[in-house]
């Protein structure tokens, strides 16, 4: 069994310290095998923001914890035109990205993150050609017994946006993408963007192959929550045909899931589907 945390829409600048303590305590003690961090680490992009981000990341790792990491649009300048178009993520390099890697792969899971944020998009992501190819690229060295994640910021599917009855678009090169994601046989795909916990499957509102799942995060740690909780995503992999999916929430205290787990398999025929938990 493999374990992911999907955190995601930290937004240090705009953030609880008292529930970025909470998140670190609840990672510390769940301890999965990989946190996934979906984006928008920052407000505004700015040099602090970034160094408090990767002072959070980087005591994680201290504790033996292992991070990957993809940027959000936040996390792209907003305000200066000139480094949003010539280096739209240099200070994300310089204070995140460093040495770490955007793909793990181990017996058990294989994991991709693409940084759907570039400097021609302001609130919007999208993935460029080589982006594109460097799924099937990637995926094409993971074992068949792995299960397959792809992690992007902005959703490749349409889904609820922040006002009530909004529908956000997908990600610029989404159909491209989901092809490729189909190709290579990804189980899972996860995101976060619209500060909302969801989980979507093949149906008459999501037109995407059953075989794919999409599991969206709430924002775990700024105060700009939709009127829902801080929450992150914890998903257990039995195996790459059967997932367990908790949200843990806080209220401003400790972190937990009140809820049941979610239960969902995939069979060959009709894709993926809930199952009782």
């Amino acid at each position: 069994m493999r374990t992911i945390a999907q955190i995601s829409d930290l937004h240090f600048g705009a953030h609880e310290p008292a529930v970025v303590a909470h998140l670190h305590a609840a990672l510390s003690a769940i301890r999965p095998d990989l946190i996934v961090v979906s984006g928008d680490l920052t407000q505004r992009a700015r040099k602090e923001q970034f160094a408090e981000a990767a002072l959070f990341f980087d005591r994680l790792e201290i504790e033996g914890l292992r991070l990957l990491i993809v940027p959000g649009n936040h996390d792209v300048p907003m305000h200066k035109p000139l480094q949003r178009l010539f280096w739209p993520l240099r200070r994300y390099t310089r204070f995140i990205a460093r040495a770490r890697s955007a793909w793990y792969c181990d017996s058990e899971l294989a994991a991709l993150g693409l940084a759907s944020a570039h400097g021609l998009t302001v609130k919007d992501g999208r993935l460029t050609r080589m982006q594109i190819r460097s799924i099937g690229a990637n995926f094409a060295a993971a074992p068949d017994s792995a299960a397959r994640v792809v992690v992007t910021h902005h959703p490749l599917v349409p889904l609820p946006g922040e006002e009530d009855g909004e529908i956000e678009p997908a990600l610029r090169g989404a159909k491209s993408a989901l092809k490729a994601v189909k190709a290579a046989g990804v189980h899972l795909v996860l995101a976060g963007h619209h500060h909302s916990h969801v989980v979507g499957l093949a149906g008459p509102t999501l037109s995407i192959d059953p075989g794919v799942m999409v599991v969206q995060a709430g924002t775990a740690t700024s105060w700009r929550r939709r009127r829902a909780p801080n929450s992150f995503n914890l998903i257990r992999l039995s195996s790459p045909s059967e997932v367990q999916v908790e949200e843990w929430i806080s209220e401003g205290g400790a972190f937990s899931s009140p809820a049941p787990c979610r239960s969902f398999a995939r069979s060959a025929g009709a894709g993926w589907a809930a199952t009782s938990s």
